[in-house]
């Protein structure tokens, strides 16, 4: 399975990154990571408009929606070339349900550890 998203142009690869970060931005890029982590047969690429936009002309499909859309269309999200999310990225669940039908279970939003380093008995 390929997972291909199409990023707005960002500051960075991520938009993960400067002062004020959006909260999507970063749910998506814990999302990629689960299914990498998860599911590492899954192959995941993302192409940023200002970084790659050789990709966005390699694309015919991303191509031809740019000239319709123009860049309001981006975020795209295809799977195995299919597109499956326009102007949005896909919800949790979505990327869930996809990967299901793969015969894969990711699960995303799962409470994480604390960051602190300490053990049961304190910080050093």
């Amino acid at each position: 399975m390929k997972i291909e998203i199409y990023d707005p142009a960002m500051c960075c690869s991520t938009g993960v990154c400067g002062p004020s970060v959006d909260p999507e931005l970063v749910r998506i890029q814990e999302a990629l990571r689960q299914i990498q982590k998860q599911a590492p047969e899954v192959q995941v690429s993302r192409y940023g408009l200002s970084a790659d936009p050789q990709a966005f002309v390699s694309n015919s499909a991303v191509a031809e929606l740019l000239k319709s859309d123009g860049p309001d269309c981006l975020p795209l999200t295809f799977v195995d070339g299919e597109l499956v999310c326009k102007g949005r990225y896909p919800s949790d669940e979505q990327l869930q349900a996809i990967l299901k039908r793969g015969g894969m279970d990711v699960t995303f939003g799962e409470k994480k550890k604390s960051a602190c380093c300490c053990g049961p008995k304190g910080c050093c």
